[in-house]
């Protein structure tokens, strides 16, 4: 009872949302092992607002009769708002400094958008989709905030020589949580009528994401001062940015491999639904097999990146992940699905836990909050391109199933890019030795 007590005083708005938290110092040994506890439980928690809410709100908007590119909208949008405020948002956040407190608030209005979205059938009938839709589309202002400043403090809340065990570790809290919520979401999804069925999922994942906003308030981690030695219109940073090769070719390879994710995520829904006519529990035993098959990848990567380095891994996570559509693309039933399911979720965990990794490797410290904000905007772009490409193709003669195989193959090029990348940095190092 006191733990819970404690738990709940400092449960707050003020806090959640950061106002008169200090700027931290380095965090000691001590605290850089209760940072490592706290991010793992923090996306444990979050994990259940995936399986209960994110996993299916396109699945939502499609049984409220959303068209094709409404249900894209639900990527698309929010990519195109985080394409024009991300670079604003990352000059915002090194000029101000505070990262901690940009990070809490976003985070806290992303996570009330969710429980709005539960509320919104109690008072209104006609346009839900259109509205949820809506509301998603808006939440990528506070969520660009978060997810920036989010990035650039786990830099520095765990040290360099962990933080693929320590990525590895919240890939399968996230995946453990997410398999259970989702194994929860669809027997409530069979025994409650629509849409009271997907109201309460939706109000039991904001209230898990709560608790995972508390555990980021407990994280100590130095707090850049405000950085004004970098003035200059947003676009001018982006130049001087882009001018560093190695980083432009990462960001090139990973705008290519979110295109692919980003045309398929609208598609696997409405092939499912739509070509299929699969159930809400058979698209739950869908979504959980890609779930525990993320964390038996999570469990395995620390060893695979060391017997094969970080980079070789991202490129074989990519190869691997871009069957998922293309098989799916295939299926002649529902049950097909599943086995694809667990092939996807397993070659996702190699570019989940590699990915911010391998970007870490390409980025300077001092500014790395700048390339972060370059690096989302080209994520975006795909995002952006990827569900409009993928609305145009479903309402082709060939459906969803010729997106699913056109998002396949765009996935197949970024893992050729990724390899190519390898190449490159073998030789690179061979002709340092050789110097």
């Amino acid at each position: 009872m006191g733990s819970m007590s404690t738990f709940l005083r400092t449960l707050t708005p003020a806090r959640l949302l950061g106002f008169g938290r200090p700027p931290d110092a380095p965090p000691t040994p001590e605290q850089i092992e209760a940072n490592t506890r706290h991010l793992v439980w923090e996306i444990a928690w979050f994990g259940v607002l995936i399986g209960t809410t994110v996993n299916f709100l396109q699945v939502y908007v499609v049984r409220l009769g959303a068209s094709s590119l409404l249900v894209g909208a639900i990527t698309y949008g929010p990519a195109l708002v985080s394409i024009f405020w991300q670079l604003p948002a990352s000059q915002l956040i090194s000029h101000t400094g505070r990262r901690m407190r940009w990070m809490l608030s976003g985070g806290f209005m992303q996570r009330l958008i969710y429980l709005l979205i539960a509320l919104l059938p109690l008072v209104i009938i006609a346009g839900r989709a259109e509205l949820t839709v809506l509301l998603l589309v808006l939440q990528a202002i506070p969520v660009t905030i978060a997810a920036t400043s989010f990035l650039s403090m786990l830099a520095d809340a765990v040290p360099a020589d962990r933080l693929t065990q320590v990525v590895a570790w919240r890939m399968i809290g996230l995946g453990v949580s997410s398999t259970l919520s989702t194994l929860l979401a669809g027997q409530v999804l069979q025994r409650l009528p629509f849409p009271i069925n997907y109201q309460v999922l939706f109000v039991i994942g904001y209230l898990a994401s709560m608790v995972s906003a508390w555990h980021i308030t407990q994280l100590h981690v130095t707090d850049r001062p405000a950085d004004l030695g970098q003035r200059g219109r947003w676009f001018t940073q982006f130049g001087r940015i882009m001018r560093y090769p190695r980083f432009a070719y990462y960001v090139l390879a990973v705008g290519v491999l979110q295109l692919a994710i980003g045309m398929s995520a609208p598609l696997f829904p409405l092939f499912w639904v739509r070509k299929l006519g699969a159930s809400d529990g058979q698209i739950s035993l869908v979504v959980t097999t890609a779930s525990a098959a993320l964390v038996l990848g999570s469990l395995l990567m620390r060893r695979t990146v060391r017997k094969i380095g970080r980079e070789l891994a991202l490129a074989g996570g990519a190869i691997g992940y871009a069957l998922y559509p293309l098989l799916t693309s295939f299926s002649p039933s529902v049950w097909w699905l599943v086995p694809w399911a667990a092939l996807g979720g397993f070659f996702n965990a190699a570019v989940a836990v590699t990915l911010f990794d391998n970007l870490v490797a390409v980025t300077p410290d001092a500014d790395r909050t700048h390339y972060i904000g370059v690096f989302n905007v080209f994520v975006n772009v795909a995002l952006f391109a990827g569900p409009l490409l993928a609305g145009v193709l479903a309402t082709s003669p060939g459906g969803p199933a010729l997106g699913l195989r056109v998002a396949g193959a765009v996935g197949l090029l970024s893992g050729l890019l990724f390899v190519l990348r390898v190449r490159g940095t073998g030789r690179a190092a061979d002709a340092r030795t050789s110097a």
